[in-house]
């Protein structure tokens, strides 16, 4: 049976301050994202890293999608500015982060293609509490316990979490590439739809043998994209313009009180997404929400943790 989208607009999303550990603030808008398939989590949001923000060099056991909106997202990987974005894969070193000025975007962090399970922002903040409950410290990205015979640890602050909530030793998988993917959209070439007349396209990467993508799409003023059921999994962010979507009206845009979240699951109803005025989303494609509700009929769903 065909799936309901959701479209949530950033106005209605609280922001909130976001406690990973890190050194400096966060602030987060985290929609709503149920996958709609067991087991399978994901974190997308909109976020603010505040001035003094930075992290330690590190590596994760998830993927990672980043879109900057305002600011530059500063790293000794390559700065990130307004517009630009980046594929973070697990396993794959980057940073130090270092934040000498206000920078906001997006992010969505999601199961990686070796199966080991993401845990959610809200997973995390419990753990985190929990250890500073039992006497630990978070600073600057690590996490700190000195215990009453003196033994001491010292371990970055999401591998403590993790370990805290699996209780397993976090093991980082083989990276697949050598270092984050940053992209520059506007250098891309806008390719029009060969189905949708006044849609076009900037496909920016496909990733990994989970497939997933990111691209920019445009709809010019009057053009529309015919209601359908969708096949595999996409998320939707409208930057700029505005569309008409069950009976709304919903705005674009980049900051805290202006911009339009959808989120297409596997087998998604999706309804007219129409624009008088035109309209441009970037969008992520998530093919792997479908290969694994395939893999758990078939029983041959693998999970590395």
């Amino acid at each position: 049976m065909p799936r309901e989208i959701t479209i949530v607009s950033v106005a209605d999303v609280p922001l909130i301050e976001q406690s990973i550990g890190r050194e400096g603030q966060i602030l987060a808008k985290t929609f709503p994202l149920d996958t709609g398939v067991e087991g399978c989590r994901m974190d997308f949001t909109w976020l603010v890293h505040g001035k003094g923000y930075g992290t330690p060099r590190h590596r994760h056991t998830f993927d990672q999608f980043r879109v900057t909106f305002d600011g530059v997202r500063q790293s000794d990987d390559g700065d990130m500015g307004p517009g630009e974005c980046g594929y973070f894969p697990e396993g794959v070193a980057y940073g130090p982060q270092h934040q000498d000025e206000r920078e906001s975007g997006l992010i969505l962090q999601f199961e990686g293609p070796s199966g080991i399970p993401y845990l959610t922002h809200e997973e995390l903040d419990v753990a985190r509490q929990k250890l500073i409950a039992e006497g630990g410290t978070f600073a600057k990205g690590v996490y700190t316990r000195i215990f009453p015979d003196g033994r001491k640890i010292n371990k970055d602050s999401h591998a403590a979490c993790f370990e805290a909530i699996t209780g397993k030793k976090m093991e980082f998988p083989q990276p697949r590439y050598d270092r984050p993917i940053l992209i520059k959209p506007q250098v891309f070439n806008w390719v029009a739809d060969r189905k949708l007349a006044g849609v076009a396209h900037k496909h920016l990467g496909t990733f990994s043998e989970r497939r997933s993508s990111l691209r920019l799409t445009r709809l010019s003023p009057g053009a529309k994209i015919p209601a359908h059921v969708q096949k595999d999994a996409e998320i939707l962010y409208l930057t700029a313009g505005s569309i008409t979507y069950g009976g709304k009206s919903w705005t674009g845009g980049t900051s805290e009180t202006e911009g339009t979240y959808i989120y297409i699951p596997p087998n998604g109803d999706v309804q007219d997404i129409a624009t008088a005025s035109g309209a441009e989303f970037f969008v992520i494609a998530l093919p792997m929400i479908a290969d694994i509700e395939a893999e758990q009929r078939a029983g041959r769903r693998n999970r590395a943790a």
